[in-house]
């Protein structure tokens, strides 16, 4: 069977801006996976394909169409089920993804057949097995959602991630120039471990693979990276710094083999804080960016959103990164219980400790996670958009909508002001802005069309 896997863009405002542009690596896992067998895919990611999701739908005739996406993806997943469907009725649909491994019913809709909710790669080819020779059980694929009378949800088992293979990633090597991190060009991602041993109330990735915490096997994942055709490295995980001899281990591997290559990955700040040597140690062998939670300038705030840690601490953070020759890249949260003071205050806390990079998003509460919970009667949006934490989806509790953002946007550019000040973001020049402004351009061209031809197919049906 001829198998379509489809990664829908981001409908983010920001997402022409080029800056922050990852390699599907879940749909290359999948294709490593159907390599083996008789089946034939092609992956449509709509970041690099030229061609609309259609266009390439009515090329590749498939007979199985798989959609993967994040939350502010779900309607453009659901579309592409339903353009695959109208086009081609008897075609079966899949959606997966972490979007749906929690929020699954979500995504109980008509032109939707099955739903993978497992990390587990071989599930999907269990899946693909059954829906080609009638082979298996469907009862018995992990995490699996599919229709009979009802809707039946499969038990959900945590997936051991050492059971991935080393993906094959011949989509990035044919793609590679679209893909970076800042001035990393042609990045590319990896994932040593599924979900996070820790449980902030906010985060959705500690709730993943059932919230089971396995990290892989150090051994293996050197041997990806030492076998990628890159310089850049974007580490996925949630947190890569938990285990100190697992980062030791690390450390001694890729010094044996002489490995030159540079990196980013996520950390908490409490672990940097405390490890200043480790620190000083991944510097040394290539690691630029560590994304470290900070989350607030005030410990208040921390305490609510069950970070363990304190203001000082972040503090510490910061300068252990900075010493070591790295930098920080700060994610904070603008509160919706800020007033203009606070915002001024973050500012303010930015600049007192130097702080180049810095990204703040608006408290938003993920459905999944136990934060939602807490909030799940007072959301105020019911555009499944607005949760890409640049838009409020709760009423702000000491300003107007209005305000909150204008505050926010004043933010948001003085601290680009000050990045640019202190020597960051040196790449973006009159040649970025130009590139960026022709990829919105061409984009927004793009989706004109799609829209009139979607337009014109709906006037001759009615």
């Amino acid at each position: 069977m001829k198998i379509l896997l489809a990664r829908p863009s981001a409908p983010n405002n920001l997402n022409f801006t080029g800056l922050l542009d990852n390699e599907p690596l879940e749909l290359e896992y999948l294709h490593t996976a159907l390599r083996d067998t008789v089946h034939i895919d092609y992956i449509y990611d709509a970041l690099t394909d030229k061609y609309s999701f259609e266009q390439t739908l009515k090329r590749e005739k498939p007979d199985i169409v798989a959609v993967t996406g994040y939350i502010t993806q779900q309607n453009v997943m659901i579309n592409y089920c339903e353009t695959a469907k109208r086009i081609y009725p008897s075609i079966k649909t899949i959606i997966g993804g972490v979007h749906a491994q929690l929020n699954y019913k979500e995504f109980y809709h008509n032109d939707i057949d099955y739903i993978c909710r497992s990390e587990d790669i071989w599930a999907f080819t269990d899946l693909i097995e059954y829906i080609a020779f009638g082979k298996g059980n469907l009862h018995q694929i992990n995490g699996l959602c599919f229709k009979s009378e009802n809707v039946i949800v499969n038990n959900l088992i945590p997936f051991d991630i050492n059971m991935l293979p080393i993906p094959d990633r011949s989509h990035f090597e044919k793609h590679k120039k679209s893909y970076r991190y800042l001035e990393l060009m042609e990045i590319a991602t990896i994932k040593t471990s599924l979900s996070c041993p820790y449980d902030c109330s906010f985060c959705y990735c500690t709730m993943l693979n059932k919230g089971s915490y396995i990290t892989r096997d150090i051994e293996k994942v050197v041997d990806e990276i030492e076998g990628i055709n890159t310089d850049n490295i974007q580490i996925a995980d949630d947190d890569f710094l938990v285990d100190i001899n697992r980062l030791k281990k690390f450390i001694e591997l890729v010094k044996i083999r002489n490995i030159k290559k540079t990196y980013t990955c996520y950390a908490r700040a409490d672990f940097v804080a405390s490890n200043p040597e480790i620190i000083k140690e991944l510097a040394q062998i290539g690691f630029r960016y560590f994304l470290v939670g900070l989350e607030a300038a005030d410990d208040k705030a921390l305490s609510n959103y069950n970070k363990k840690t304190s203001a000082s601490v972040n503090e510490l953070a910061i300068k252990n990164i900075k010493d070591a020759g790295a930098q920080c890249i700060g994610l904070m949260i603008a509160d919706i219980n800020f007033r203009k003071k606070d915002f001024d205050k973050l500012y303010k806390w930015v600049r007192k400790n130097h702080l180049s990079y810095v990204t703040v998003s608006i408290f938003t509460p993920i459905p999944g996670t136990a934060l939602y919970e807490r909030y799940k009667n007072k959301i105020t949006s019911n555009n499944i958009e607005d949760w890409d934490f640049l838009h409020l989806v709760l009423k702000p509790e000491n300003l107007s909508a209005a305000a909150f953002y204008f505050y926010f946007y004043i933010l948001f550019l003085k601290l680009y002001r000050l990045s640019k000040k202190n020597g960051s973001y040196s790449f973006i020049n009159y040649g970025f802005y130009k590139q960026m402004l022709s990829k919105y351009l061409r984009a927004q061209i793009k989706s004109s069309i799609i829209e009139n031809l979607n337009s014109g197919k709906n006037k001759r049906t009615d």
